[in-house]
């Protein structure tokens, strides 16, 4: 005997949608693994602004608690890094948490880094969505407030229970 198993359905449902608000100069991208993804227009050769979306699906009761001890040990982890500071906060509506930090690169000087993560619960499974804004730390002086605005957009239409 066999039976079906279905994405999206109860066991396996599908990810919660999620948008963005992008100023006029901004543009989607691909990015492997992401399932959403902008970019600043920017000239040729210059290191491109971007917001990133990723969801990573897990089992029914993975918590905020765990997401937040994973991303911030991720970021500890980084060569030369420097946090800028972190919050529970807000996060497409729910519960969320959010990280900023910089670290050096060899190709542009230093990248600044955003990283706001939230639960999205569905019953049988929980998704991790993360939003990382990424700039130059130059770029970082002008566009902070710009990349931040367009992570604070950050909405869903679900009407799923929160962790």
């Amino acid at each position: 005997m066999t039976h079906t198993l279905s994405f999206p359905s109860e066991a396996a449902p599908a990810f919660a949608p999620i948008e963005l608000q992008l100023p006029d100069d901004w543009k989607a991208l691909s990015v492997s693994g992401a399932v959403l993804a902008a970019g600043k227009t920017v000239e040729q050769g210059q290191f491109r602004p971007n917001v990133v979306v990723a969801v990573s699906r897990f089992g029914a009761g993975y918590s905020l608690e765990t997401a937040i001890e994973a991303v911030v040990r991720r970021v500890e982890e980084i060569d030369g890094v420097a946090e800028l500071g972190r919050e529970q906060t807000k996060v497409l509506g729910r519960p969320g948490f959010r990280i900023e930090f910089s670290y050096p690169d060899p190709r542009v000087g230093v990248l600044m880094q955003a990283v706001r993560i939230a639960i999205v619960d569905h019953g049988s499974a929980a998704d991790l969505v993360q939003i990382t804004a990424t700039t130059t730390g130059a770029q970082a002086q002008e566009l902070w407030g710009e990349v931040r605005a367009i992570q604070d957009s950050a909405a869903t239409t679900d009407t799923v229970a929160t962790a």
